[in-house]
C-alpha cells in the first residue's frame, strides 16, 4: 500500500455510470477546503476517448507542474468507460511520479448519505446503480457489492436510504422498505473529497482498479471464428 502523502493538487476522472459520458476535474486543497479550478464534461464514446485530452487541458489550465493525486471512480461498473479512466489514471500517475487512488461510486457519497440516515434514524444506506440486461450493482456502506436482478431485487429488513442512478426504480419496487431515495450521481467535488480522504491516509487504501462484479462482457464474432492457418 503506498504511504499517504500531503496532497494540494488532485485531479480527478470519471467514466463509470452507465450513461456514457466522461467527467475530468482539477481541485485544490486550500484552507482546509477542496476548491474546484476548473472541469470538462463530454457524452458518448467520443468523450470517454477524449478523456486524455480532457485532462491534459485542465491541468494545462491550472497552471501546476503536476498533480498531487490522481483520483479515479473505480465502479461498480462493467463499462468501457471504466476501464478507460482507469488505465487513464495509471499513466497519468506514471507520468507525473504521483501516487493514485480508487474511489467507489457509494464512498463519494458517503458522507451525505451517513448523515442523512443519521438525521433520519434509518437502518442504512445502499447505493444501487445500473449494471446490464436488467441487473444493479447494490453496494453497501461496508464497501460490499453485488450484483442482482432488478426485476427480484428488495432491501434487506429495514428502513433504508437508495442512493445512486437507479434509486428511484428500486425505491418504487420495495416501497416498504426503502424510506428515500436520493437519485443520480456523486458530483467530482464529492469524489474528489472521498479521494483527498484516501490519499492522506484517513481510510483505508483502494488502488486505481476496476472494481468488476459482472465479468467484462466479451462475444464471439457473428461469423466464428477463423479457422486455424495451414
Amino acid at each position: 500500500m503506498p504511504r499517504a502523502v500531503s496532497i494540494s493538487h488532485l485531479l480527478v476522472l470519471d467514466a463509470a455510470p452507465a450513461a456514457v459520458r466522461a467527467r475530468v476535474g482539477a481541485f485544490q486543497y486550500m484552507d482546509g477546503t477542496l476548491h474546484a479550478v476548473t472541469q470538462e464534461e463530454a457524452d458518448g464514446h467520443d468523450g470517454i476517448a477524449a478523456m486524455a485530452v480532457m485532462a491534459e487541458r485542465c491541468l494545462a489550465a491550472t497552471g501546476w507542474d503536476a498533480p498531487d493525486l490522481v483520483v479515479t471512480v473505480v465502479g461498480p461498473g462493467s463499462f468501457t468507460g471504466l476501464r478507460t479512466s482507469c488505465a487513464l489514471a495509471a499513466g497519468l500517475a506514471f507520468g507525473f511520479d504521483c501516487p493514485t487512488v480508487g474511489v467507489t461510486r457509494g464512498e463519494a457519497l458517503s458522507r451525505t448519505l451517513d448523515e442523512q440516515v443519521r438525521v433520519d434514524g434509518l437502518t442504512g444506506w445502499l447505493c444501487v446503480t445500473t449494471a446490464r440486461r436488467g441487473r444493479w450493482f447494490v453496494e453497501d456502506a461496508s464497501g460490499n457489492v453485488q450484483a442482482v436482478a432488478s426485476a427480484h431485487w428488495q432491501p434487506p429488513e429495514g428502513r433504508w436510504l437508495l442512493a445512486g442512478d437507479a434509486a428511484e426504480d428500486a425505491a418504487l419496487a420495495a416501497p416498504d422498505r426503502a424510506v428515500k431515495a436520493a437519485g443520480g450521481e456523486a458530483s467530482l467535488a464529492e469524489i474528489a473529497r472521498y479521494g483527498w480522504v484516501r490519499g492522506e491516509g484517513s481510510v483505508p487504501w483502494r488502488a486505481a482498479l476496476p472494481l468488476y462484479v459482472d465479468a467484462p462482457e466479451a462475444k464471439l464474432p457473428a461469423a466464428g471464428l477463423r479457422s486455424e492457418p495451414v
